[in-house]
């Protein structure tokens, strides 16, 4: 026999199931990754960004005349690769360096080349003896007894800021004996305002300087001879 409903018997109460995490968690998915890749390189972009715009600062905060302004953007330049044919602005070789240097500084000129720069300096009358250098001249090397082989900027006190292919980047090095034995004569300066100069003192340069470049015979250091052991 049924028995009637009570409806004041008690109910029991379920609890609502717990979700399940392994339905519930989901990973970032392509959209979430693609989204990261973007932050990332947005990120890297603003970073690089921020450093071209410091190396752009360095090289504005410069101020002087042009060679002044010249020194200081290859000492600036310091560290940064040699790379045959390098013109900047991150590697260099010899002559990319004092281009980009003094082009940089307000020079316009488009002799890139070593022996491009001195053939401007000869055709321009702006050769100066090497007894008579100042900061922002451009010093020219010849290795062996031929062609112009490298070129440097005086940087003051007996030193040379270039980009050596020895020492694979820009460095500021002191003019010793080796360098000297095979500097040329004739110097380049290239704009008027050296450092330490005047109009005045800008006119007294060489006149007539050589069509080709000499090498100085003078070297600081003294030869040695190595003779054979014949006993």
């Amino acid at each position: 026999m049924l028995k009637p409903h009570d409806d004041s018997a008690p109910t029991r109460t379920v609890p609502p199931s717990r979700p399940d995490p392994r339905h519930h968690t989901r990973g970032p998915g392509r959209r979430g990754i693609l989204g990261l890749l973007l932050a990332l390189t947005f990120i890297g972009g603003a970073l690089v960004g921020l450093t071209g715009l410091a190396g752009a600062t360095a090289g504005g905060g410069c101020s002087g005349s042009i060679a002044e302004k010249a020194v200081c953007q290859a000492r600036a330049q310091k560290g940064d690769p040699y790379v045959w044919g390098g013109k900047g602005p991150r590697v260099f070789d010899c002559s990319g360096l004092t281009h980009y240097a003094y082009r940089r500084a307000g020079l316009d000129w488009r002799y890139r080349t070593a022996a491009g720069q001195y053939s401007y300096g000869v055709r321009t009358g702006r050769t100066v003896s090497t007894s008579e250098l100042r900061p922002g001249d451009l010093l020219f090397f010849d290795w062996d007894g031929g062609e112009i082989d490298h070129v440097g900027i005086y940087a003051g006190n007996g030193r040379m800021l270039h980009a050596s292919s020895g020492r694979g980047k820009v460095v500021e090095t002191r003019l010793n004996g080796y360098y000297r034995s095979h500097l040329l004569r004739s110097a380049v300066r290239p704009a008027p305002g050296s450092a330490g100069s005047d109009d005045g003192a800008e006119r007294k340069r060489t006149t007539e300087p050589t069509s080709k470049p000499t090498r100085s015979t003078e070297p600081d250091q003294i030869p040695v001879v190595v003779l054979p052991f014949t006993g």
